[in-house]
């Protein structure tokens, strides 16, 4: 989910993980996921908010939406290159 969400630029939200083509689950408690990229001063992604969760469907559009929101406030922090 992470490199999907970094390739794409694009916030991903899973509510069954077992359900995301080539998952690889960081943990096997595992079961949602919402993932968030972090883009630097260009736009180009320097990293990515991972949040799982041991419930499935655990998250929704209001928890990306903070996760978003908190994205780009560590955008503001991150150096200017």
């Amino acid at each position: 989910v992470c490199g999907t969400a970094w390739s794409e630029k694009k916030s991903i939200l899973v509510e069954d993980v077992h359900d995301f083509p080539g998952h690889i689950a960081c943990s096997p408690l595992s079961q949602s996921e919402v993932v968030v990229p972090v883009f630097d001063g260009k736009g180009s992604v320097a990293m990515v908010l991972d949040v799982d969760s041991s419930s499935k469907a655990d998250f929704d559009a209001t928890d990306c939406a903070a996760l978003e929101k908190l994205a780009r406030m560590i955008t503001k922090l991150i150096p200017q290159t």
